[in-house]
């Protein structure tokens, strides 16, 4: 998992490329610098990729800058379109990123075993079945503002300045419910795995 996603900032050498995704070299060349008749132009050449973005006064304006976290790489396929298709619109419309990112909620707990009943009931029966109390209240918090966000006055509002700030959050705890629902119980089987397997016998003829 890409822990810390690197935004695209002027200058830097080394950024999240908006083209592939990747953490890579950037090779930085001036277009235009005169100021009486243009404005500033520069161009990043992304050394992984080789495709480039375009800076105006010290901003990217191509591709579009995107600010959400990359998703998670244990993140399930069906998941993850929907986390894409809400990251890139993310800038434009956050109110429907959040939407989209609420769906993204429901693919996941279909693949937690949960298929019946609202997304407020399956988060209830994954906390019953024994889901870490911090993935549930992050799946209770993406829920609540993804659902009521801008449509409840004076409750919850990503209409306002800091709603990008605010949905840029329920990105990051998405991939923090895929870290704790799928990631931690892989690396646990994949440890306990190792253990030879008359030891194996052992603890399953303990545990029935």
């Amino acid at each position: 998992m890409e822990n810390n996603y690197k935004q695209p900032v002027y200058k830097d050498l080394n950024f999240h490329c908006a083209h592939c995704g990747v953490l890579a070299f950037q090779n930085w060349q001036d277009v235009l610098h005169d100021r009486t008749y243009f404005n500033d132009l520069d161009v990043a050449f992304c050394q992984n990729c080789e495709n480039y973005s375009l800076w105006k006064d010290r901003t990217m304006i191509f591709p579009k800058k995107l600010i959400a976290p990359l998703p998670h790489e244990d993140m399930p396929v069906s998941v993850k379109e929907l986390y894409e298709e809400a990251r890139n619109i993310s800038n434009d419309s956050p109110r429907a990123a959040a939407a989209l990112l609420r769906v993204s909620l429901e693919k996941l707990t279909t693949d937690l075993g949960e298929t019946e009943g609202t997304l407020n009931t399956r988060i209830g029966n994954l906390r019953k079945k024994g889901l870490p109390q911090k993935a549930i209240q992050s799946l209770d918090v993406v829920r609540i503002f993804a659902n009521e966000g801008g449509s409840h006055a004076g409750e919850i509002d990503l209409s306002g300045k800091d709603n990008k700030e605010i949905v840029n959050k329920l990105f990051k705890l998405t991939n923090f419910i895929v870290e704790k629902t799928i990631t931690e119980n892989r690396e646990i089987d994949e440890i306990y795995g190792t253990i030879p397997e008359n030891k194996r016998d052992g603890i399953d003829k303990r545990d029935k």
